[in-house]
């Protein structure tokens, strides 16, 4: 057989093809290389996002606490320090017994002033075991205080009780008589919801005034749409604590985009019948269990370790700054995550709460 010799046109075309595929390796591990080098580069602007944050996290906490403290060297002014022995209690009940008289000068001697917002006759007679008669706020003064009975949806009893027992037992005042006259001066709060220290970074006017910032919340701070806490957000919310606590819980309202209700009654962390984020702070520090699908609590307790606020529970210890100081599970920064979003950067929005936003549009 007679082979035949290429012509020199098929050995002009096999060079080109020949060299063709040795620019495309070369293109090849050239493109390699720079998305190699991009990627390197893209981790390492993560990390000093990351760090950058954290900064900025750890400075609003400094100012927090410093606003916090000159609040509460403002409000020392406003302290009305006062006792309730067993020998007033004892009078109190005797003028209980004279009817409407004896009764009127029970509420004179307690002197709420305008702290009498914080007592709300309705919502105190739903609280009651048992009906309360003509006068709730008698009632409340003279048995109903001691009983833990909530005056009001923003002031929980048995929460402040169990944090200033001591200056309950030494005053002998009932918990809202002492968060009106010595409490709130304190800086101590009146509801899981409520954190003073939060609260007071929003109204800077307070570290001058030293209102008392519950009352404060009342008068203008929930029309302002301030935040009682760092986990109710009133506008994704859609309303104000006072709606959540007594209407929006039961309607479903999520207080906070990484907060689900309905993926925790799914999931039987919630049964539906008690207001679901007060539990949830009170006891998430010990179960671990989750706020919605996008912060897994544990798996975030478990990369934090010991430098988790052990007062906080692990949502709230996250957006206080933890999520800048943890690794995500392949070992990378969730900072990357944030790259190609720049308003939730500025904003200091967390990555987990810029995808559950994402994810959940309001």
């Amino acid at each position: 057989m007679v082979s035949r010799r290429p012509t020199p046109e098929a050995v002009r075309l096999s060079a080109a093809v020949d060299a063709a595929a040795r620019r495309l390796d070369v293109l090849r591990a050239e493109s390699q290389r720079a998305e190699a080098g991009e990627a390197l580069a893209r981790l390492r602007l993560g990390e000093a996002l990351a760090e950058a944050l954290g900064a900025r996290a750890l400075a609003e906490a400094r100012l927090r606490a410093s606003q916090f403290d000159r609040y509460r060297a403002a409000a020392f002014a406003h302290r009305r320090p006062d006792r309730r022995n067993r020998l007033r209690r004892l009078a109190e009940k005797v003028l209980a017994r004279l009817g409407a008289p004896g009764r009127s000068l029970v509420r004179a001697r307690a002197a709420l002033g305008e702290g009498a917002v914080l007592f709300d006759a309705d919502h105190y007679r739903r609280a009651a075991p048992e009906p309360v008669g003509p006068d709730p706020l008698a009632h409340y003064l003279i048995w109903g205080g001691d009983a833990r009975i909530s005056p009001h949806p923003l002031f929980d009893p048995g929460f402040y009780a169990a944090r200033n027992a001591e200056g309950l037992a030494r005053t002998g005042l009932t918990p809202l008589d002492h968060f009106l006259r010595l409490g709130a001066a304190e800086g101590r709060d009146p509801h899981p919801l409520f954190s003073l220290e939060a609260y007071v970074s929003q109204a800077p006017e307070l570290t001058a005034t030293g209102e008392n910032p519950l009352l404060h919340y009342l008068r203008t701070g929930a029309a302002r749409g301030l935040s009682p806490h760092p986990l109710f957000d009133p506008d994704w919310a859609g309303g104000d604590l006072v709606w959540y606590l007594t209407e929006g819980w039961r309607q479903g309202a999520s207080p906070h985009p990484l907060f689900d209700p309905a993926w925790r009654r799914e999931s039987g962390l919630d049964d539906g019948e008690t207001e679901p984020l007060t539990r949830f702070i009170l006891t998430a520090r010990d179960t671990l269990e989750s706020p919605g699908p996008y912060f897994n609590s544990r798996t975030y307790a478990e990369a934090r370790g010991a430098a988790m606020d052990p007062s906080k529970d692990p949502l709230s210890d996250y957006l206080a700054g933890g999520a800048w100081a943890v690794l995500g599970p392949e070992g990378l920064h969730p900072a990357l995550a944030l790259m190609d979003d720049p308003e939730a950067i500025r904003s200091g929005m967390t990555p987990a709460e810029a995808l559950a936003r994402r994810s959940r549009p309001h």
